[in-house]
């Protein structure tokens, strides 16, 4: 832990910052694996425990004085780094990649890192403790609470593992600092995945926008029915509520747009269409802007609400108070036949709560009561969306399912460039808590290949959000097959170790995207850059070695592959894509008996025995599809 602790955090060199704008600089003493200063009214001890190559640093500030928001500032030098990949704040919801080459260049709010230091590869993941949340910029690592006031700080700020393997890196650094309580909620393989999101969805959202009515969506309904689209559930996203600009006024739905109301809607989806769930948006704070002063709900719920310092009227931070409003609307929304919601907005607690309390302990208090509610009501499903924050994302009590990356923008050109480096990037950090939505997509329009086999790949949800007329049966079925079931992988698709360093969409390299399912893999290959490109490379996929065959969907064709060996030359795959194009290879381990294994270099065709089972080949990727075929290998190859 030299590299961290002596140059990427100069030996924890720090600013103290008080309330009044008054700062003191401390270089704490380092003695038995612990750091310690005190000065001006001020005790800091930081301490570490390491085991191994991973290491948990806490700290325990405490002051005389009131602190500011902003309360410590450690120093960062990214000097010391080969490359370095990050995850930085966009607004206050999403995360996105960036390859910053020094310190200078780190975005606001960056809350994982990963840095290549010769063959090692180091995970930094930025925690949150009692009352604060850390985060890196160009100026250092921050502890900052979102409300001054505070004299005592605690809690574990960072955790830190260095691994030859990037994934293995990142992997284990998530589960060392959740078995030593720097993560105080579940990884994602304790969350449930929810049964409904095995199947195929539609959400109104890119449809029709805040113009959504209950004759829209009977009218998609039916041109699904008459198309022959697997649809199984359906979200009705923001737009059906009873609002006021950017304020919730009621729990019903806006009867103009709802003139059955919402129960009569759901009802007839669900008897006359055939949906077997339906889904409903709100946000984190109720609406946008929270509750109308001078509405129903703030009469009847002004004792389970709250005023903040920003003026807002938003659920209480008492989670008690708070359950009591959530209780109520979410036992309203059950009795209309709601499923299940999508919770959005969730990272905007940092704006809303700035000032009032801390907002690391507000969102946790927040989580734990909407999710009380979510349990009783809907089972617990729930897609979080909208809350990429680590206050947010460290703070959920048990739910499952969050989205991934800032929303899909069908009209935005050469959208799906940032789209799937966010889907993928993102997934790095973010799968390790979460089964992750790459978000809804068109079948139709704007990218649908490249979409489709993204969602294929991902791991998560697959729904789409066509407007009328303009689903595409075609662009639908190879993702999810004529009965609406995703064939989900084993964890969220991720890029491959060769892209990891690098910003495909200028670098002239393939974006490569992998995931698994048992013993097989998937791969696909995306140009999102703006020219032709042909790259040479080998396969090399976490726990894939030796030989296989790969299945390309477009092409149709059967070739032997072998894994994480570049030194063999015959290996390697040449392919070239135009912009916009995608290769998309289900590959699967070749099993049976028989004398020897086959030798690509010897260019034997003699496979006595070896066959592999092929997944639906009607599908981007097949390898997850129930169906199994047993394919010979003397056939195929």
């Amino acid at each position: 832990m030299d590299y961290i602790v002596k140059e990427l955090l100069q030996d924890f060199g720090c600013r103290i910052f008080w309330e009044n704008g008054e700062a003191v600089q401390l270089e704490p003493v380092a003695e038995n694996g612990e750091w310690t200063a005190a000065a001006g009214g001020i005790q800091l001890r930081i301490g570490m425990r390491q085991e191994g190559d991973s290491a948990l640093f806490s700290v325990d500030l405490v002051s005389e004085y009131p602190l500011a928001a902003r309360a410590l500032t450690f120093g960062l030098n990214l000097s010391g780094a080969d490359a370095v990949l990050d995850s930085h704040h966009m607004g206050p919801w999403w995360m996105y990649c960036g390859w910053p080459e020094k310190t200078e260049e780190l975005k606001p709010k960056t809350q994982n890192l990963l840095l290549r230091r010769g063959e090692r590869h180091t995970s930094v993941v930025m925690l949150t403790g009692d009352l604060f949340r850390c985060e890196a910029d160009a100026d250092g690592l921050h502890l900052e609470s979102g409300c001054g006031g505070y004299r005592e700080l605690h809690g574990t700020f960072l955790t830190v593992t260095s691994a030859e393997d990037p994934f293995r890196a990142i992997e284990e650094n998530y589960r060392f600092a959740r078995a030593n309580g720097g993560i105080r909620v579940p990884l994602r393989e304790e969350r449930a995945y929810p049964a409904i999101l095995e199947k195929f969805g539609w959400c109104t959202w890119d449809a029709f926008y805040k113009e959504v009515t209950a004759e829209k969506i009977y009218e998609k309904l039916a041109e699904f029915r008459a198309k022959g689209v697997p649809v199984h559930w359906i979200i009705i996203d923001a737009g059906w509520s009873t609002f006021r600009e950017r304020l919730l006024v009621d729990f019903p739905a806006d009867p103009v747009k709802f003139p059955e109301g919402l129960a009569g809607c759901i009802r007839r989806c669900k008897e006359e269409f055939g949906i077997e769930q339906v889904g409903i948006w709100h946000t984190f704070n109720a609406y946008w802007d929270g509750i109308a002063p001078d509405s129903p709900l703030l009469e009847r719920f002004g004792d389970v609400l709250m005023r903040t310092e920003t003026g807002l009227y938003v659920p209480h931070d008492d989670p008690e108070k708070a359950f009591r409003f959530w209780d109520a609307w979410h036992g309203y929304l059950a009795d209309c036949g709601v499923d299940f919601v999508k919770v959005d907005n969730q990272s905007s607690t940092h704006n809303y709560l700035a000032g009032t309390v801390s907002t690391t302990a507000g969102a946790r208090r927040a989580h734990e009561a909407i999710e009380k509610s979510i349990e009783k009501h809907f089972g617990g499903v729930v897609i979080n969306c909208m809350g990429m924050d680590m206050e947010n994302v460290l703070a959920r009590p048990a739910s499952g399912v969050a989205r991934n990356s800032d929303d899909f923008y069908p009209q935005k050109e050469n959208g799906f460039a940032q789209h799937i480096q966010q889907n993928l990037y993102g997934a790095l950090w973010h799968s390790q808590l979460y089964h992750c939505d790459f978000d809804m997509w068109w079948s139709g329009k704007a990218s649908p290949v490249q979409s489709g086999v993204l969602r294929a790949i991902s791991g998560g949800p697959v729904y789409v959000s066509d407007k009328i007329g303009e689903t595409a049966l075609e662009g639908v079925l190879p993702v999810v097959g004529k009965d609406g079931t995703i064939c989900r992988l084993d964890h969220a698709a991720m890029p491959t170790a060769d892209c990891l360093y690098e910003n495909c969409e200028s670098s002239g390299r393939l974006m490569k995207a992998w995931n698994r399912y048992g013993d097989a893999f998937a791969l696909a290959l995306f140009n999102i850059s703006g020219r032709e490109i042909t790259e040479t490379f080998s396969v090399e996929i976490p726990g894939m070695e030796g030989w296989y065959v790969k299945y390309e969907y477009f092409t149709r064709t059967f070739m032997p592959v072998r894994g994480k060996d570049a030194s063999l030359e015959a290996t390697r795959a040449t392919v070239t894509l135009q912009p916009g194009e995608v290769v998309c290879w289900s590959i699967y381990p070749i099993l049976g008996t028989g004398e020897g294994r086959y030798n690509l270099m010897a260019d034997s065709r003699d496979y006595p025995g070896k066959y592999i089972l092929l997944g639906d080949t009607e599908r981007y990727v097949g390898i997850g599809t129930p169906e199994k075929e047993k394919v010979w290998l003397k056939d195929i190859l």
